[in-house]
């Protein structure tokens, strides 16, 4: 490495940094300390089918990333209580996008700067053991939040709004569940069914 190259290094570096993502300003996302929506199925498959991500995206520039961040939520509250059946839980949109607002003030208007977006939404197929769909549900949530310019301050924006967007769709997708498919949930408590061809012992 020449000496010009070893002036230049250290000015590059903060430069580079300051594109890192955030780390999380708060506890973990997830949704364990809530009561599990426990499916008559056997095993519950989780996968992320979104559309190619628009320009600027930057769920994707998150720990977790909003995609995972829905992926988190099926893996949390759903849970395989029956013993023959499954349930696909699809990731089916998770993206956070800036947008610009209207101007302000006419010809001579000042920018208005930019807003952000989260828009995620997820899907649950039900197939009974014959491979016969059973019914699905579905939910969507979008919310918006100022959009700081300056680079990492709008990442952590962009994460506070993912969390709050999250915990929307949360109970949208509850509600979403209980109405489309009540008939497919287990209500009270009790352990969880063994899997398949497990084998049982019971003491003499």
């Amino acid at each position: 490495m020449t000496r010009r190259a070893c002036l230049f290094l250290p000015l590059l570096l903060p430069a580079a940094c300051a594109e890192a993502p955030p780390a999380p300003s708060g506890p973990p996302i997830g949704y364990a300390y809530l009561p599990q929506l426990r499916l008559d199925v056997a095993t519950i498959a989780i996968e992320t089918r979104t559309p190619p991500p628009p320009p600027g995206d930057l769920g994707a520039l998150l720990q977790p990333t909003a995609a995972e961040a829905v992926a988190i939520m099926g893996r949390d509250r759903l849970a395989a209580f029956g013993t023959a059946g499954r349930a696909l839980f699809l990731v089916t949109r998770a993206s956070i996008t800036a947008e610009p607002l209207p101007r302000r003030g006419g010809i001579l208007a000042l920018d208005g700067g930019q807003r952000l977006t989260c828009w995620l939404a997820c899907r649950l197929e039900v197939e009974g053991p014959d491979g016969r769909s059973l019914g699905f549900a579905e939910a969507e949530m979008r919310r918006s939040a100022p959009s700081p310019s300056e680079m990492a301050a709008r990442l952590r924006s962009a994460e506070g709004l993912l969390r709050r967007t999250a915990f929307d769709l949360n109970a949208e997708f509850e509600y979403q569940l209980r109405r489309a498919l009540r008939g497919l949930l287990i209500e009270g408590e009790g352990a969880a069914p063994p899997p398949p061809g497990t084998v049982l012992r019971e003491r003499l």
